[in-house]
């Protein structure tokens, strides 16, 4: 029994892990996604949240039975080939944008943390992402498990100072109260699947059944929605999280410095993890083409490097909404391969 339930930890964890990176810890995707319908976006955020257990759980209890446990091999077992090798290859592109959109992201927290010159911040994470590809430093990649309860624990703690202590803060209507929400919440889950697909369908290995691998999904969509929902109410409160590419950040300020201190630095390290392994991937990708691996690390850095200069909200404006609506075609699959097995 406590295996089984470590088993469904670990699940939810890898999954809330994977979601719960430095775009979400930032507050810039949700400003984007929700923040700015004023109320409306809560309505999306929670019909987001349902969705993250609905496409979780499909996602564990189809690639349980997998023999190979692939994201490719799942993908071709639930859509046509020509639509998987597409839905692939999209994959590996957004693994790509997401490397600079950390670079840009790494530029924003030199400006607003230090007040340095953001382009120091993207050479200073793109030179340690070039050493990490060089010399396979695995271990910085597993920050990840330990970040993710630290992250978890921390952004609870400034959106619920916020929430109930900060007595200055008035619930403002944002952006567009009165705009389509509905699509942007599916734009939300389309982006996130993208990636999370690639994770879910490995560790369905850990689960020692297939009602632990759908709990799994369903344990961490759940806590996607708890959280989603208290940064967006924490968001809300605030009139001048507008003006900064990172929200988050602006709410831990009010914390307290200690908060501050601590917030700063593991949102620093999301963006690095996160930047490791979206752009480790894409070396090695790169790799199997017959290039080498310092050929393939320095390409994928310098390549990075013009689009990681254009500024980090407009990154995620753009890139997020845009390989959003091409995760609705993965989306849209899951739920129809579903619906013909029901």
């Amino acid at each position: 029994m406590k295996k089984k339930a470590r088993n469904l930890l670990k699940i939810g964890a890898i999954y809330l892990g994977t979601v719960l990176g430095a775009g979400f810890a930032s507050g810039q995707e949700l400003l984007l996604f929700f923040v700015r319908f004023g109320n409306r976006g809560l309505v999306g955020c929670l019909l987001a949240g349902g969705l993250f257990c609905l496409l979780g759980a499909l996602i564990l209890k189809r690639s349980y039975a997998l023999p190979d446990k692939s994201c490719k091999q799942y993908l071709q077992m639930v859509f046509p080939d020509r639509v998987s090798t597409f839905l692939h290859s999209a994959m590996e592109v957004f693994l790509c944008i997401s490397f600079c959109i950390m670079l840009s992201g790494a530029g924003a927290f030199f400006k607003e943390r230090f007040s340095l010159s953001p382009l120091l911040g993207v050479f200073v994470m793109d030179l340690i992402c070039l050493l990490v590809f060089l010399y396979d430093l695995k271990g910085l990649s597993l920050l990840n498990v330990l970040l993710t309860p630290v992250m978890l624990l921390g952004t609870v703690y400034v959106c619920v100072y916020t929430i109930f202590t900060d007595t200055t803060s008035v619930w403002l209507p944002q952006v567009h109260p009165h705009g389509r929400f509905l699509p942007f919440a599916l734009f939300y889950v389309g982006y996130n699947m993208l990636t999370a697909t690639a994770v879910l369908v490995p560790s369905s290995a850990l689960a020692d059944s297939e009602k632990t691998a759908v709990r799994g999904g369903i344990l961490g969509g759940v806590c996607l929605t708890v959280m989603a929902l208290l940064s967006c109410l924490a968001l809300h409160f605030q009139h001048n999280v507008w003006q900064t590419s990172l929200p988050m950040l602006l709410l831990s300020q009010r914390a307290g410095r200690w908060t501050y201190g601590v917030y700063s630095a593991v949102l620093y390290m999301a963006m690095l993890t996160t930047a490791v392994s979206t752009g480790f991937s894409v070396v090695k990708s790169i790799e199997k083409t017959g290039i080498g691996k310092k050929t393939s690390a320095l390409l994928v850095c310098m390549v990075a490097l013009p689009l990681s200069f254009v500024e980090f909200s407009t990154l995620v404006r753009y890139c997020y909404v845009f390989f959003g609506v091409l995760g609705m075609v993965l989306v849209g699959g899951i739920l129809w391969d579903w619906y013909k097995r029901i």
